[in-house]
């Protein structure tokens, strides 16, 4: 059984980044000072840095890690994912490492599906501007396209928009998958809102 929302000390001390992020009502969070430890941001009330055991059972966990993403690298970190609808998301996406008893959090991705890529981008830019107000002293890097390495064919690729800081990353994204990835895979284009430690950060590469 899940366990998201049920941890009052997190309701309490976490920012977060809620269902109405998506919906572009956001003035219950925008009244936070900006933000310079990548841990004050929150996805549904979860941070990178927590236990990922606070919301999910280890079975759960380990059940729903996704076998194809990182295949071709060297396996200290993996994705697991939980699609269901948590709000206004089609689901949440946590970045883990395997072998670590405490399966801390090193990243979230909270997803929406599109199946036009251009709705996708008006939503990015959007929650983009928002971020801004969060993200003020964050270095930035806007409208970045990129073809994504999961697909040899070079069709599929990524549009995002980034915020950096010493401590990690937080993103949006849209994810424009080729038909071939889309039936080999069963992956949806989609809109993720994303948060990454600087070592999942460098780890990966950016």
């Amino acid at each position: 059984m899940t366990r998201i929302g049920h941890s009052e000390k997190i309701l309490n001390m976490k920012i977060f980044l809620s269902v109405l992020i998506l919906i572009l009502n956001l003035q219950s969070w925008t009244k936070a000072n900006d933000i310079n430890d990548i841990k004050d941001f929150a996805i549904q009330g979860i941070s990178v840095g927590d236990s990922l055991l606070d919301y999910y059972s280890a079975e759960e966990i380990y059940k729903n890690i996704d076998p194809n993403a990182y295949k071709n690298k060297d396996g200290k970190f993996k994705l697991t994912g939980f699609y269901e609808k948590f709000g206004e998301y089609d689901g949440l996406q946590f970045a883990i490492k395997p072998d670590d008893k405490n399966l801390i959090i090193y990243g979230i991705n909270g997803g929406i599906f599109f199946s036009n890529i251009n709705e996708c981008n008006l939503k990015r830019k959007s929650i983009r501007k928002e971020l801004s107000t969060l993200f003020k002293e964050a270095t930035t890097n806007f409208d970045d396209k990129a073809i994504h390495p999961s697909d040899i064919s070079g069709k599929s690729y990524l549009i995002s928009d980034g915020f950096f800081l010493k401590s990690g990353s937080a993103s949006v994204k849209c994810f424009n998958w080729s038909d071939e990835i889309t039936e080999k895979y069963g992956w949806a284009d989609n809109l993720r809102v994303g948060v990454k430690l600087k070592e999942y950060n460098d780890w990966l590469g950016n």
